[in-house]
């Protein structure tokens, strides 16, 4: 290897979700993996000073080193399956892109080895690769849903360093199904998780349910969270016959002055669909149009680690208008910097004992099962 070149080779541990999954050869593109570590490298390494040798003339925000990729064996998978009793698509659990009649499908991506090569005439620059690029590949994922867990590398037959991540804790739990997982534990933490035995019916009966946790996190401040002021607000008639339905559940009930939104702390999401409501909430802010989930997941071999990105303080104390495609409208703010630690909730988690929170009519289900394994996994690693 030449002394101006520099060589990491990688494992990749899940699927890459590839824009131009059409294209032959497609797999981890350099323009994307460049600019992300460009970025990294300012902010871990030389701040707002970079010398003036590090930077390619032309482009102030590039730095002077190539990147070329080679990629062997490359696999590529449908991302939906087709049921063979109707030949409808089955949705992924964590990409939901693509179901329709899009001629352009997007494909699920693996090579068996990756291989990464940089190289500059600053022998300085590549030593600095060298010394940051483990930590730069235990940050990243790659490609469309990486926060999810998607486009997962790191350095071959080396060991996850988890003391790489910069971040004021690092959780994991293991798994063995790692989309299903995911899924079902991030629905736990913000939304809930409400699977219908029957439907059309006024108080259908449930093959499982469960309160999100944000929600009892809220009701543990004394907080009413987003959903309940919103039905409060718009739904006021289906908000009375659910609570006639189900009496007695406290995420119907429980009400406080001080209400905040706190779902879109997780990722924005300005235009929700209420399927069960026939309408779609709106949410407007003068500033923010997106702002993708902190919460960012990394899957290595059969372990899912998990962190929290500092830049959910920017969504802190923001007030929303919220539109229910009706005249009226509400104002909701997320909670304010001082009030809400996503690593206080986050403890909160760590404390509770699930098999409360999960009422036992439902502690047969697989779901529960999962959800135990997962919670139990997180308070081992904590204790």
């Amino acid at each position: 290897m030449s002394k101006f070149t520099k060589e990491f080779k990688l494992k990749q541990h899940t699927p890459l979700i590839h824009f131009q999954s059409d294209q032959s050869g497609a797999t981890l593109r350099a323009t994307e993996l460049k600019p992300k570590f460009d970025r990294f490298l300012k902010k871990y390494v030389f701040g707002k000073n970079i010398p003036k040798e590090y930077k390619i003339a032309i482009d102030k925000d590039a730095l002077n080193y190539k990147v070329k990729i080679y990629a062997s064996q490359i696999k590529q998978e449908d991302i939906h399956k087709i049921n063979p009793k109707n030949g409808k698509k089955i949705p992924d659990p964590l990409f939901f892109g693509d179901m329709g009649e899009n001629t352009n499908k997007k494909k699920f991506i693996t090579a068996k080895e990756t291989v990464i090569v940089f190289s500059s005439f600053d022998e300085k620059l590549l030593n600095i690769i060298k010394d940051n690029f483990r930590k730069f590949i235990a940050y990243e994922n790659f490609g469309m849903r990486q926060s999810k867990g998607f486009g997962s590398f790191y350095i071959q037959d080396e060991p996850f360093d988890v003391s790489l991540i910069e971040a004021k804790k690092v959780y994991s739990f293991r798994t063995k199904n790692w989309k299903n997982d995911i899924k079902l534990f991030y629905s736990f933490l913000r939304q809930g998780i409400n699977i219908p035995k029957e439907f059309n019916k006024p108080c259908p009966k449930t093959r499982f349910y469960t309160k999100p946790l944000i929600f009892l996190y809220a009701k543990s401040k004394g907080w009413t969270w987003d959903k309940k002021a919103i039905k409060e607000a718009f739904f006021s008639h289906e908000l009375q016959k659910q609570q006639k339905c189900r009496s007695g559940n406290d995420i119907l009930t429980y009400t406080s002055q001080q209400k905040y939104l706190l779902r879109d702390i997780f990722g924005l999401s300005t235009d929700q669909s209420w399927r069960s409501y026939r309408t779609s909430i709106k949410k407007k802010h003068p500033d923010i149009a997106r702002f993708k989930s902190p919460i960012h997941f990394k899957v290595i071999d059969n372990r899912v680690f998990f962190w929290v990105d500092e830049n959910y303080m920017k969504i802190l104390g923001k007030e929303f208008t919220i539109i229910a495609n009706r005249d009226s409208s509400l104002h909701l703010s997320t909670p304010s910097k001082e009030n809400f630690d996503f690593y206080d909730f986050f403890d909160f988690v760590e404390k509770i004992d699930i098999s409360k929170v999960i009422d036992s009519q439902y502690h047969s289900q697989q779901e529960f099962v999962v959800l135990q394994r997962i919670i139990t996994d997180i308070q081992k690693a904590a204790s």
